[in-house]
């Protein structure tokens, strides 16, 4: 997926601590760390920075409890149709109360958090291109030193690790 708002394995630390900066209704989608969804996503509202997890059902990507004709098949889709109606209002998104008593939490895709937008290492750069031909189960069979081995079978492979 060549979006630059999909960061892949990113924990929802992570994703924290890259938008605690920014402004309202910023956003980016993550791979899930529950193995029962495929995707997070993680976005500021209200001056928060909230996670909930993509709904994937019948084939269809969505938010929950939406109008089926707002689910897409393919999440780029659904992203990308999710942006639009964030910027036109004519369609609002909402994360259930996080509390009783408390209102709805709005959910506004404006402001796509792009993992191109900063510059990665040579060696980082290396990781991800040689990932990209060598299987995972195939590193140890690289003739390389064992610490390049350990390097190539870290998790987090789309963005250089976040301190």
């Amino acid at each position: 997926m060549m979006c630059g708002w999909y960061w892949g394995p990113l924990t929802y630390e992570a994703a924290k601590a890259l938008l605690d900066t920014k402004p309202d209704g910023s956003f980016l989608l993550r791979d899930s760390s529950d193995d029962c969804y495929i995707l997070s996503l993680s976005f500021k509202s209200n001056g928060k920075v909230y996670h909930t997890r993509m709904e994937h059902h019948k084939g269809l990507f969505s938010f929950s409890s939406q109008p089926e004709s707002h689910q897409r098949c393919m999440i780029k889709d659904f992203m990308e149709q999710a942006m639009q109606n964030s910027e036109d209002g004519k369609f609002l998104y909402f994360l259930q109360a996080p509390g009783p008593g408390m209102p709805p939490v709005p959910i506004r895709l404006l402001y796509p958090v792009s993992r191109f937008s900063s510059i990665s290492s040579l060696m980082h750069l290396c990781r991800f291109s040689i990932l990209g031909f060598v299987r995972r189960d195939l590193i140890d069979n690289l003739p390389i030193p064992e610490s390049l081995k350990l390097y190539l079978k870290e998790s987090q492979y789309f963005v250089e690790t976040l301190q």
